[in-house]
């Protein structure tokens, strides 16, 4: 009987409830450091995915220099701070560059549009 009763307090056979030895513990930290280090880089790859497809939606038929300079740094923004709550008054302002720079033929065209979303949407 007393071998018996060894057997179950070593504390490989620890119950549920009790603490688990440092081996486990570091096996579970080794572990959640390599699925945090394999996760920043498909985030990365994510938001510039993000930004090119912005890019390629409202970039189409596009003739202005100046709208495509500002419909690739409008879909920078919205990628980096669309969903920060911090930034949502100006989300408004960028959503417009990207959606109505869309199709500009011209420079001239391009600064009309951008001073309208900027008196519809105030910074």
């Amino acid at each position: 009987m007393r071998l018996v009763s060894s057997v179950l307090d070593r504390p490989d056979n620890a119950s549920p409830g009790r603490a688990r030895g440092p081996s486990h513990v570091l096996a579970g930290l080794v572990a959640a450091a390599t699925l945090l280090s394999f996760s920043a880089p498909v985030l990365a790859q994510s938001d510039m995915e993000k930004q090119a497809q912005c890019e390629l939606s409202a970039i189409r038929d596009t003739r202005s220099p100046l709208a495509v300079q500002y419909i690739r740094s409008a879909c920078n923004w919205l990628v980096v701070n669309g969903d920060s709550l911090l930034n949502a008054s100006s989300k408004g302002y960028y959503v417009c560059l990207v959606r109505q720079l869309s199709g500009a033929q011209s420079n001239e065209a391009a600064a009309a549009i951008m001073s309208a979303c900027r008196a519809s949407n105030p910074l």
